[in-house]
């Protein structure tokens, strides 16, 4: 029997700083969207439903100021935290080669000097992929009753200029930083099989992304996998947006299925999205260990495999000077039972094949951000009915019994069509239903914070909490209504989209 709870979110802090951005800014640079349309205030809140966003001082660690705010206003030990992680794609400086999670643990580090630290780089869902991390953790042990684990989500963008000047893909961002404390409620004990295959070590080369794919296929056939987890430290932006696994996880896909790639499938968005559910199903996404020791991430992989929620976790060490240790880990007869309450499930899954879809990429010396607006659309909205489905079928929900839905703020325009997927079977008035669901089963602030990326899931349940989200209406949609009843919500769906391309969810019940 499962106990009542493992993981549990208990207190929240925020940076809650810096200086508003109205769209006017942008207005004045004489910016264009694609077709000649003027960027200016109309044509930006049509698009996306944005306004404002907060833009962060040049001097300010937001990260820090964060977990500050945590620990000022929350009554947990920190001597108690066991794991700190920084969920975050550029942070405060694109330069800086990480873990950028090192400035905040100078907080804390004289109370926890042991504590595993990690970055974690798997796009804007890096909240919930680091709360199933946690969730990983505690359901084997690793994490005991009483640990706590702590998350900071944090993206300085202005500050770290991560787009070019004229690039209108910057216009949608806000800077943001929030630190999560999660408590472990139970001490478990796995009973299964695990193994482990042989280390293989190598020394990299140029092509080393799909050097390490065919080392995983030498070690692992064609068998299955469902997930790669990879530390990466080799610092550069341009490994971690998009995550390095993410890279790897499509070489495999590319040379297992040659005559796919052949025929053009991973360039075709239908087809390509239809073969990974179908055939791949496995989850990437990259850590950087602040000790550098290559046993943490086998230990990750290990806990994934206890879980009883996956079978097979390839765990890869990538050192700075391009030398990998890769690992392949199993499970049987593990059984994952869900808890009753505090977080009860997670999934995530990765399309390395549309990894293009955000990236930064090299020029001139310097590292930019690159989104492909339209690619990223579709992924967003398309691929959340199998998504979301799976995750609730396994816990035998449905959206109809979702409470509260804590959606990703990248764009407005994406969320009514994510529903109207996700409520396929929506009689007789899908677009009703879409919009009453909005109103009273939802809270937004793109509208008012841009998306501020990582942090955007944080964020919201803090506004929630805090008073700080108002009524409003957005591209017609009522929004923000219900907020008292939503305080007091039961079922609560975290849902969030980025780069890789990535999409996790994290399903609470209170």
């Amino acid at each position: 029997m499962a106990p009542d709870s493992i993981l549990e979110i208990i207190a929240q802090g925020a940076w809650n700083g810096g200086t508003l951005v109205d769209n006017s800014i942008y207005a004045k640079k004489e910016m264009s969207f694609k077709g000649g349309i003027p960027v200016n205030n109309k044509t930006i809140e049509e698009r996306t439903g944005i306004r404002t966003r907060m833009a962060a001082g040049p001097d300010e660690r937001i990260g820090v100021i964060a977990l500050q705010d945590l620990l000022d206003t929350s009554d947990f030990d920190p001597s108690k935290i066991k794991i700190l992680i920084g969920a975050t794609n550029v942070g405060d400086d694109k330069y800086d080669p990480g873990p950028l999670v090192r400035y905040p643990f100078e907080l804390i580090k004289q109370y926890c000097p042991n504590a595993i630290v990690i970055d974690l780089y798997a796009g804007c869902p890096g909240f919930n992929v680091a709360a199933e991390l946690v969730f990983m953790l505690s359901l084997t042990g690793v994490l005991k009753t009483g640990d706590i684990s702590a998350i900071i989500g944090a993206e300085n963008l202005h500050r770290a200029n991560a787009f070019k000047e004229t690039d209108t893909a910057g216009i949608i961002f806000g800077d943001d930083a929030l630190a999560t404390a999660l408590e472990t409620k139970a001490t478990l004990k796995p009973n299964g099989n695990y193994s482990c295959s042989e280390e293989i070590t190598a020394s990299l080369k140029d092509d080393f992304i799909a050097s390490i794919a065919k080392m995983i296929i030498k070690l692992n056939g064609h068998n299955k996998i469902d997930g790669i987890i990879i530390d990466n430290q080799l610092g550069q932006i341009i490994y971690r947006v998009p995550a390095l696994a993410a890279r790897v996880q499509h070489s495999m896909a590319e040379h297992m299925y040659p005559e796919e790639t052949t025929k053009g499938t991973f360039k075709r968005f239908k087809n390509a999205l239809e073969l990974y559910d179908q055939k791949i199903q496995s989850f990437a996404f990259d850590i950087k260990s602040l000790n550098q020791d290559p046993a943490l991430v086998n230990n990750i992989a290990r806990a994934y495999v206890e879980s009883g929620k996956y079978k097979r976790v390839v765990s890869i060490y990538i050192s700075s000077d391009l030398n990998a240790r890769i690992t392949i880990h199993q499970g049987e007869d593990f059984d994952f039972k869900a808890p009753g309450k505090g977080i009860v499930d997670t999934h995530t899954s990765t399309h390395g094949c549309f990894g293009d879809y955000i990236q930064a990429i090299s020029e001139n010396e310097d590292f930019f951000g690159d989104m492909d607006g339209k690619g990223v659309f579709l992924y967003a909205t398309r691929g959340a009915t199998r998504h979301i489905t799976t995750l609730l079928a396994r816990n035998n929900l449905t959206m109809y019994d979702i409470d509260l839905l804590i959606e990703h703020q990248a764009n407005f325009a994406m969320i009514p069509l994510t529903l109207e997927q996700v409520f396929w079977d929506a009689k007789p008035d899908k677009k009703k239903t879409v919009k009453d669901f909005i109103e009273n089963h939802m809270v937004n602030n793109i509208h008012t914070r841009g998306n501020c990326s990582v942090v955007c899931i944080q964020r919201l349940p803090y506004d929630l909490q805090h008073g700080a989200l108002k009524e409003d209406t957005i591209h017609g949609f009522p929004v923000n209504r219900k907020l008292d009843n939503l305080r007091h919500a039961k079922i609560i769906l975290n849902d969030s989209v980025g780069s890789g391309m990535t999409r996790s969810s994290l399903l609470q019940i209170n």
